[in-house]
């Protein structure tokens, strides 16, 4: 059994993109209660079952590329204002039924 929790998301946003003086706290107050939020070096670290980041802490110019942010899970849903990212919920796909 790996060491890492199953079935987490994870999102890496490095400092470069992130606004200035965002709040941890106001990462924190979008998330699930399950989800840890730390500032790292500079860079935001999220990982849960479900992971939302809003667009206003991310650079304009940055917000277009937000899924490659993604570093375990998938970028389930993306609008103009959010990005919501998901854990994998199986390790492998299930086998198609044959018919």
């Amino acid at each position: 059994m790996p060491d890492e929790p199953r079935g987490q998301a994870e999102v890496v946003i490095p400092q470069a993109w992130l606004l200035p003086n965002l709040s941890l706290d106001a990462v924190r107050a979008l998330q699930r209660g399950d989800t840890t939020s730390d500032l790292e070096r500079g860079d935001l670290r999220l990982a849960g079952i479900e992971v939302l980041v809003a667009r206003n802490w991310v650079k304009e110019e940055f917000w277009p590329r937000i899924q490659d942010a993604v570093q375990k899970g998938y970028a389930a849903e993306k609008t103009y204002t959010f990005l919501r990212a998901h854990a994998d919920r199986r390790r492998a796909r299930r086998p198609k039924k044959s018919s």
